[in-house]
């Protein structure tokens, strides 16, 4: 898909020209040069990294790997817009806080979806309500494209969003038929509701959970769309890697791995149903931590032993959308880095739009593994960051330095002046001192 820049030529430079320097990651471009990402769902810090968490394989065999980020904190509630937030830097919606479900799930058009004219306070964001963004609003998909030019072919690009059970049910999740099972792409027609919410034994695929297609920059290119937005597989006997799985094969090899990969389990073991409608990772019906944990056992062992983890050329994040949702602990819309809660939430007419609690959505912890650039075993009590962070990390690490919201390769609210990227107390090793001097 070509790049289209969200500000005009005369904004990209009025922004760039508010701060003419830019804070970079600690790590230059070129030392990672793939990143994955495994997305979770609502569950706070404590909950997740405390003492009491069943989630006993990420805090004693993961935790052993990597840099636990205790100040990582979400940007809103519910699930929507914080993935939206990861790959684009929008900022919420009225709507994009209900998950779309204002009124009923149903996959509107943001609108009018027009650019605002604050482009200090609201970089890169744009004016209206509703959840599926137009053409002119970029993600790291898109920028990824305009570096790395998909396969004319084939359409393959340098990234991929890997969804699991994607059309397990393709009548309820839509796509396009995948060759090795399920749909790819898979979204409802615009203006119509969205079947895709709730799990079923069968399909427990959630769209809202699905970052890159609440963008007409994706759907409106189908072939490639189809060919990035995929299922994300599933493991054959004894945790071994089914062939006809994407994520498996894709890991494979070092130059056939995305540069951005996204990780999407379905509704049982990312976290988010208490009991799974279907089976879970060791085919029981446990959700929750326990089922997002049995995930992580089982998928993990594929990732570590991939060709580009074991060559230091791999960052592997381990994060979660939101925090618990209870709005009784004042933790629940925890917020930091100077979050702007955008333009959409407190507008005059928005009441009843979303649960309007931007900006924040609580301190949600985030783990990051590389053998190289990383010390093992390793707590950050020093750094705050959130999901525009994050995202300002993914493009400074891919060396994405152009364009954007401040002509420096940063989207939306990852362009915001001052706004940190992951620094050395994240990339912590000796060899990751030796690559910054």
């Amino acid at each position: 898909m070509p790049m289209l820049l969200l500000a005009s030529a005369g904004q990209a430079s009025a922004a760039h020209g508010s701060h003419t320097t830019s804070t970079r990651a600690a790590l230059p471009p070129g030392k990672i040069n793939h990143i994955l990402v495994i997305e979770l769902e609502n569950q706070g810090f404590t909950a997740t990294f405390g003492p009491n968490s069943p989630a006993t394989y990420l805090n004693s065999t993961l935790r052993k790997k990597g840099v636990l980020l205790q100040n990582y904190y979400a940007i809103g509630h519910f699930s929507l817009d914080n993935y939206i937030a990861q790959v684009s830097g929008q900022a919420p919606t009225g709507s994009t806080q209900a998950d779309c479900a204002n009124g009923g799930f149903t996959y509107a058009n943001v609108t009018p979806g027009t650019p605002d004219a604050n482009i200090v306070l609201n970089p890169g964001q744009v004016d209206g309500q509703g959840c599926v963004y137009p053409g002119r609003v970029q993600t790291i998909a898109s920028q990824l494209d305009a570096t790395y030019r998909p396969n004319p072919r084939t359409h393959v690009a340098s990234w991929r969003a890997y969804e699991q059970d994607m059309g397990n049910s393709p009548s309820r999740d839509g796509g396009v038929t995948d060759p090795g099972g399920g749909t790819d792409c898979g979204h409802p027609a615009v203006g119509v509701s969205d079947s895709a919410v709730r799990a079923n034994p069968a399909d427990q695929y959630a769209t809202r959970h699905n970052p890159f297609v609440w963008f007409h920059s994706a759907i409106d290119h189908i072939a490639e769309c189809s060919a990035n937005d995929v299922p994300l597989g599933s493991l054959g006997p004894n945790d071994e890697p089914a062939s006809s799985g994407h994520l498996a094969q894709d890991l494979r090899r070092e130059k056939t791995t995305p540069r951005f990969g996204f990780i999407t389990p379905n509704l049982c073991n990312d976290g988010h149903d208490g009991t799974c409608a279907g089976p879970d990772s060791t085919g029981g019906h446990a959700g929750g931590l326990t089922g997002a944990d049995a995930f992580l056992r089982a998928w993990m062992p594929l990732i570590l032993g991939s060709p580009a983890y074991r060559h230091g050329d791999m960052l592997v994040v381990i994060t979660f959308d939101e925090a618990d949702v209870n709005t009784s602990t004042p933790a629940y819309a925890a917020a930091c880095c100077n979050e702007q809660p955008g333009p959409n939430t407190h507008a005059p007419g928005n009441a009843g739009l979303g649960r309007d609690t931007a900006p924040g959505g609580g301190q949600v912890g985030m783990l990051l593994l590389n053998p190289k650039y990383i010390t093992p075993g390793t707590t950050d009590t020093t750094g705050s960051y959130n999901h525009y962070s994050a995202l300002r990390s993914y493009e400074d690490l891919l060396g994405l330095t152009k364009g954007g919201a401040d002509g420096q390769g940063h989207l939306g609210f990852a362009a915001t002046a001052g706004l940190a990227p992951f620094g050395p107390d994240v990339f912590n090793s000796p060899t990751a001192v030796r690559a910054r001097r």
